[in-house]
């Protein structure tokens, strides 16, 4: 993810990936990474070595065909990027 281009993002996964971390982060720069699991689900996601989490503990995504995921994120510094999860995000029932 190149963080001069945007701050949203959208990813598909399409088998076990790892976010990589991005290039050109500002500090104080936040937005928000969409994670679709593709028709088959069961996909995971693991994070590069820049990613920093609540209570030090990745999350864990929805695997479930066709969930969506919403990843917040907080550029602390070039090399510390803060994540929060928001789970299987749909429309209320």
């Amino acid at each position: 993810i190149d963080l001069d281009d945007n701050c949203h993002y959208q990813v598909t996964l399409g088998g076990n990936r790892t976010l990589g971390n991005p290039t050109n982060a500002v500090e104080g720069q936040t937005g928000f990474i969409e994670v679709f699991q593709d028709s088959t689900g069961s996909r995971t996601l693991d994070y590069g070595s820049n990613y920093r989490f609540v209570g030090g503990t990745k999350p864990t995504l929805t695997t479930t065909a066709n969930a969506r995921d919403l990843l917040a994120y907080a550029v602390l510094s070039d090399e510390k990027i803060l994540i929060t999860a928001h789970l299987d995000v749909k429309a209320a029932s």
